[in-house]
């Protein structure tokens, strides 16, 4: 199981890290609305940007290596 990040929402790091993969322009404004995560109490605003921010890089480092992988065949044969 993936670690708790709002435990009021039950919105795990795993949940936030389906929803960067799928949706990479996400902002962190659509991780709260759509899983409602730090609108509770708010003690896990802190720790949800800092796993959101996170993730934000990972995810962009992965579509930058995928972006310089070209098909086509540039050597003129």
């Amino acid at each position: 199981m993936s670690k708790l990040i709002c435990i009021c929402n039950r919105v795990s790091e795993e949940a936030i890290k389906k929803i960067v993969s799928r949706y990479p322009e996400a902002t962190l404004q659509d991780i709260v609305n759509k899983t409602a995560a730090s609108t509770s109490c708010g003690r896990c605003k802190t720790e949800l940007q800092s796993v959101f921010e996170r993730l934000k890089e990972q995810s962009s480092g992965n579509r930058q290596n995928v972006q310089l992988t070209l098909p086509f065949d540039f050597s003129g044969s």
